[in-house]
């Protein structure tokens, strides 16, 4: 059991969190299937890995690594998670990472031969297509990215060239993917072996292990060239950017203990400038060496999600962004009351416009949690989203609008009813779309607005013509 002091400051008073295996985060449920094969390096007998989630036509989905298996939930309803599609790999690995764009989701891992999997999710729940399965540009992948401004994906980790990256894209047929380059970053100076990375507009913050960060530029993709270095000590393993772009939070998985990192990355010019550390070693926080690991951190608005193995699932709020203060956690692996290496917490997805946190356990399976109202302070409700549709029945042109200004843009998709995409646009403030029907067959159309503040709206158009 966890023992943790901890100032709470939505309570305004300092109280001590004794014997407990979470703070201010709820579960919603929990996925494990004993049936499931295991990988087991080192006799660790991992079960599960990473995650990721989506949103399509008003469902929220959760994928996640088994290690054998892709596996496809409908999390819609969060205390009854349904499996609706899984997918076998050609081995079992410990390995699987995933990203989504335009309805689908790719799959790598770095089990030899699977290269990357690419699944259909828009006629989800009913139906979940794998539309691509192919080692062609690489034999597998330890992770993966996708930038979703370029529809370049960018696999790290890949025993292409030794040390470099693959760059594809999928931005002229997300089904079927074309090489742009392969990068040997031994060559150019620019590290070696990926890990993992991050990307922002063409802009690649590399966790490259023992070599540190690196940041490249890769907007001519033959070349990413280096724009900054940083020495980081530890094993450079994962790496998240604020939302305004000028710090860099990154994880050092071996040795155990290594604290998050937090680095200044507004003037690469000038090079990359530490700005602090953090560390919660929640198991067993007496002790003078600190065994935690944190594994993966990810950011949405000003809370940082952090992924610490044995510690589970850790939320710190990002208000001061030098100083994060940890606001709550939940205990995903509570078997274990010592540290013990490579046990729990595997990554999770904050993003869902529910609000729902989507957790991977290596060995208990997929979490679906929630923060308590009090615990995010920082982080808003989403605003009420309306809409119009004029007229609806609609015969050659209708109007869709937003009638809440305060909501800003929102993006407009519209599906016909095999889940294909007609158009997707964006809709400002008080400002309308007008579509041309004209060319559409009579039939119901799926529209789904979503704001930039994660709410969404659902609605049917009727064409009769």
């Amino acid at each position: 059991m966890k023992i943790h002091l901890l100032l709470i400051c939505v309570t305004l008073c300092t109280q001590l969190a004794t014997a407990q295996d979470s703070l201010n985060m709820t579960l919603l449920a929990r996925w494990d299937d004993d049936s499931l094969p295991i990988a087991s390096p080192g006799n660790l007998n991992v079960q599960y890995s990473g995650c990721w989630g989506m949103v399509l036509h008003g469902r929220e989905y959760a994928i996640i690594g088994g290690a054998r298996h892709v596996l496809i939930f409908d999390v819609t309803d969060p205390a009854q998670p349904r499996r609706i599609a899984q997918f076998e790999g050609q081995t079992n690995t410990v390995w699987r990472e995933f990203k989504s764009y335009q309805g689908r989701f790719y799959a790598v891992s770095d089990a030899t031969n699977e290269g990357m999997m690419i699944f259909d999710m828009r006629q989800a729940p009913d139906t979940v297509v794998r539309t691509y399965y192919s080692n062609e540009y690489f034999d597998r992948s330890h992770t993966i990215t996708l930038d979703t401004t370029s529809g370049r994906i960018y696999l790290n980790g890949t025993n292409v060239q030794g040390n470099g990256l693959v760059i594809l894209d999928v931005k002229t047929n997300p089904d079927n993917p074309t090489l742009l380059s392969r990068i040997n970053l031994d060559a150019n100076g620019a590290g070696g072996y990926v890990h993992d990375s991050y990307v922002r507009h063409d802009t690649i913050y590399a966790s490259s292990g023992f070599e540190g960060l690196y940041v490249l530029d890769c907007t001519n993709p033959d070349t990413c060239l280096p724009l900054a270095q940083y020495e980081t000590g530890g094993y450079n393993h994962n790496s998240w950017l604020s939302a305004d772009g000028r710090y860099l939070y990154y994880t050092e998985e071996i040795p155990e203990g290594r604290p998050v990192q937090i680095v200044a990355v507004d003037d690469l010019a000038e090079g990359i400038r530490g700005a602090g550390r953090f560390l919660d070693n929640l198991l067993n926080p007496g002790d003078s060496l600190p065994k935690a690991i944190p594994h993966n951190v990810y950011i949405r608005d000003n809370l940082l999600f952090n992924s610490q193995y044995e510690d589970g699932l850790l939320v710190y709020d990002l208000s001061d962004p030098e100083k994060p203060v940890l606001i709550a956690f939940y205990d995903t692996h509570p078997q274990n009351t010592q540290y013990n290496t490579y046990f729990g917490c595997w990554g999770n997805y904050p993003w869902l416009p529910s609000g729902v946190i989507i957790a991977t356990d290596m060995q208990n399976g997929l979490q679906l949690l929630r923060l308590t109202t009090s615990s995010a302070p920082h982080l808003p409700a989403p605003a009420p989203l309306s809409v119009t549709i004029t007229p609806n029945p609609a015969a050659h042109a209708v109007r869709i609008g937003l009638t809440d200004v305060s909501a800003g843009s929102a993006r407009v998709s519209v599906f016909d009813a095999l889940g294909r995409l007609k158009t997707r646009q964006t809709v400002s403030g008080s400002a309308t779309l007008d579509l041309n029907l004209t060319d559409w067959p009579t039939g119901a159309y799926f529209l789904l607005l979503q704001n930039d503040q994660g709410a969404s709206v659902s609605r049917t158009l009727i064409v009769q013509h």
